[in-house]
This record gives C-alpha cells, sequence and structure tokens, in this order.
C-alpha cells in the first residue's frame, strides 16, 4: 500500500441521466438525479482507495453546507481531507453533467467562484511523507511553485501530472514530474491528430519522463522514460453506459501499477482494462467487483399501450410498471407517491387510452403515461419515479439500465 497525495480539483457533480443528449433551445426531462463528489484528482484518489492505497487530497473548499456534504463524502471513501485550504469567500463548485443514455457520453458545465490552493498553504505540507504526489495541470499562477518544492525536497517519491486542457505556459512544467498524463483534448488544441505524434513533439520538452497520451477508442500511447513506445488498443466494450471518470480510473491504475513495479506498457494495459471496467457501470463504486449478469425482466413484445404490465425489478426497492407510449416503452416504479403504495395494491391498474393516463387503484390518482405527472388526484403534479431501460433491439430483451 502506497500514501498517494492529490493536488487538485473538488468540485460537487449533479449528474442527470438523459435519454439523449439535448438539442439547443430544447427542453427535455431527466430519468434519474443523483449527487457525488468530483474532480479529476478526487476520483482518481477514490480509485486509488479501492486499488488498496491511502489517499489525501490538496485542494480548495468552501464553507457552506455543499462543502461539509463533500468533506464527509470523501472521508467516508477513505480519502483524507487534512489538507483541505477553506474559504469563506465563494461556494463550493459544481459541475451539472449530463449523461446521455443512449451512447454514455457526458456534457459537464461547471461554475466556480472559490479561489485556487494558494502555494503557501501547500508549502506547509509535509510532503515527504507520502509515495507519490499526483498534479492537475490547472492553477498555472501556484502550480509551478508547488512543482519546484516538490521536485527540491522529494528524493524518491515520483511526481504524476495529468494534462487536460491547454493552458499558458503549462510545457514548461513538463520536466518537473516523472509521469505526464496527457489527453485527446490537449492534443487535439495543439493540432495533433493522435497521441503518438503528441508525445513525439512531447520527448524533446520531458525527455526522462513516462509519457501517456490516452485516446478514447482508438486506444492510448505510451513511451518510457527509457524510449520504450507502445500502441495500446482501447478494450472493446459492446454497449458503455457511463464514461464520467473513465479516464481518472485510467490514471489510477497507471499509478497503481507503477507503484507495484510494473513497465510503463504492462500499467497502461492493465489500466486500459480498469477503465473499460468502468465504462460499464454507472459512478466508480465497486470497480473490482464482476460485473453483475443481468437478466432481462421483459420482453417488448409483451408490453403495449392498453395494458400496464407489472413486473419484479431485482435490486429495487418496488416492482416496475411498463407500458408504451408512442411507440416508445416508458418504465416506472410500481410506487404511488401519495402514500407510497402500488399502484395495483387494490387492483390491476386502469389504463385510459384517450386520456393516456394510468390510474393508482388505492385513491384513484391519474398518472399520465407519458412522464408519470400526476394530473388528477391526491397527489395532483407530484409524479411517479422513471426508471431506466435498456431494450435490446435484436430480441426485444428489456433490461435495467
Amino acid at each position: 500500500m502506497a500514501n498517494i497525495l492529490g493536488i487538485g480539483n473538488l468540485v460537487l457533480d449533479i449528474i442527470l441521466n438523459v435519454a439523449d443528449y439535448p438539442k439547443e433551445d430544447s427542453e427535455v426531462r431527466a430519468q434519474t438525479r443523483h449527487f457525488a463528489f468530483g474532480g479529476n484528482t478526487a476520483n482518481t484518489l477514490y480509485v486509488l482507495s479501492q486499488l488498496g492505497h491511502q489517499g489525501a487530497i490538496v485542494t480548495t473548499l468552501a464553507t457552506d453546507d455543499q462543502a461539509k456534504q463533500l468533506t464527509q463524502a470523501l472521508k467516508a471513501k477513505n480519502i483524507g481531507t487534512d489538507h483541505v485550504q477553506r474559504f469563506i469567500k465563494g461556494s463550493t463548485p459544481t459541475s451539472y453533467v449530463l449523461v446521455s443514455q443512449s451512447n454514455a457520453s457526458r456534457t459537464i458545465t461547471h461554475y466556480r467562484d472559490l479561489p485556487e490552493l494558494d502555494f503557501d498553504h501547500f508549502a506547509k505540507i509535509e510532503i515527504e511523507n507520502y509515495d507519490w504526489l499526483h498534479f492537475e495541470g490547472r492553477n498555472l499562477t501556484q502550480l509551478p511553485g508547488m512543482l519546484n518544492i516538490a521536485k527540491t525536497f522529494l528524493q524518491h517519491q515520483p511526481i504524476s501530472l495529468e494534462i487536460e486542457k491547454p493552458r499558458e505556459g503549462i510545457e514548461a512544467l513538463f520536466g518537473q514530474a516523472n509521469v505526464l498524463f496527457f489527453s485527446h483534448h490537449y492534443a487535439k488544441a495543439k493540432g495533433f491528430d493522435d497521441g503518438e505524434n503528441l508525445l513525439k513533439a512531447m520527448r524533446s520538452i520531458a525527455p526522462n519522463s513516462h509519457l501517456i497520451c490516452t485516446w478514447g477508442t482508438d486506444g492510448a500511447w505510451c513511451v518510457s522514460a527509457s524510449g520504450e513506445w507502445h500502441h495500446e488498443p482501447a478494450q472493446l466494450v459492446k454497449r458503455p453506459v457511463d464514461t464520467l471518470g473513465a479516464g481518472d480510473t485510467f490514471n489510477a491504475g497507471v499509478i497503481h501499477h507503477l507503484i507495484n513495479g510494473l513497465t510503463l506498457k504492462q500499467a497502461v494495459h492493465e489500466a486500459s482494462i480498469l477503465a473499460a471496467r468502468k465504462c460499464q457501470q454507472v459512478g466508480l463504486d465497486n470497480l473490482l467487483q464482476p460485473l453483475a449478469t443481468r437478466k432481462p425482466i421483459a420482453n417488448i413484445k409483451h408490453i403495449n399501450s392498453a395494458k400496464a404490465t407489472v413486473v419484479p425489478a431485482p435490486g429495487l426497492k418496488h416492482k416496475v410498471v411498463l407500458i408504451k407510449h408512442e411507440g416508445e416503452v416508458k418504465a416506472y416504479e410500481n410506487n404511488c407517491p401519495h402514500q407510497d403504495v402500488p399502484l395495483d395494491e387494490a387492483y390491476k391498474i386502469d389504463v385510459n387510452p384517450f386520456e393516456m393516463t394510468m390510474k393508482c387503484s388505492v385513491h384513484d390518482a391519474y398518472f399520465r403515461i407519458e412522464d408519470g405527472v400526476c394530473v388528477e388526484g391526491p397527489c395532483w403534479r407530484d409524479e411517479l419515479k422513471a426508471v431506466p431501460i435498456e431494450i435490446d433491439t435484436e430480441t426485444g430483451a428489456i433490461y435495467l439500465a
């Protein structure tokens, strides 16, 4: 087990799952919403924690309720918060993340009015007590001094630097790190069309460092400090579920395997497998557990618009109501928001094909089939909870997403 210090951003992620990415000037309904801590460094430290390492984060936080929420979440994931710098002025940085269920892409809108980490705060940390330092390539007014301290006072501990976006002057820092992670966004912004050509250019800037560039479905390129080149093809993922945090997972995998003595080529290979594993699940929890074998909850040939079909849903608290609406299968938890009872508690769910509603059998609440909103009855304007599903176009099998 290594003791790893991560220096970077920490945000509150508000994640909305939508069927497809919305068009401009349109309105869509999210299928699910959840909150989580985010930021590249925080995510990488969480994955490293699952891989058996101890981690601590150096970042800034506000003093609002969201900051307390993030602190508690980090501690629950075994990430130390002793080096967090607090600011009274400003609020907790927030990222609003849209995840498209159709292709697992994610679009992020970030808001920040909180000051960045300052050099004096970092300088007080006893960095010699850590086995590895991982920096985000941001905060360019303070980062050069932090890297200079790390390079000066650390004798054998590796330093890694993640370069996600082009920032003025960042290239001057590349020689300070032992491992450099480049994104394809940075490469494209610099005019390169693949990772190999980027790394060839970067070799002249950081000839004694491990260099890695990831390129999504095109895989990853790397060159070791000794000059060994390798291209790692992307792992085949039949249907990605959630790509949010895949790059952070990859970085954690590389760091983990380098700590354990693997070559850069081997570390990149293992990290690619771990990143692909992450893309097949929502979130970062339980990355080392086998993926659950999914079983269909129904088949589309048994679902129609005249009848609501109620089926068991393993892993969910309630059964699921399935019904067709304008050729699309709608799925809702079988739970009336009025008194938390199944819609079919007294008798079957009545469907009105003219009003396009479903009626709760207990207190006659009517819900629109289109979006689950109650349009008449004791829980007016409340809504049924939508359940994300996936349909196999070849077999018609319906799965929980």
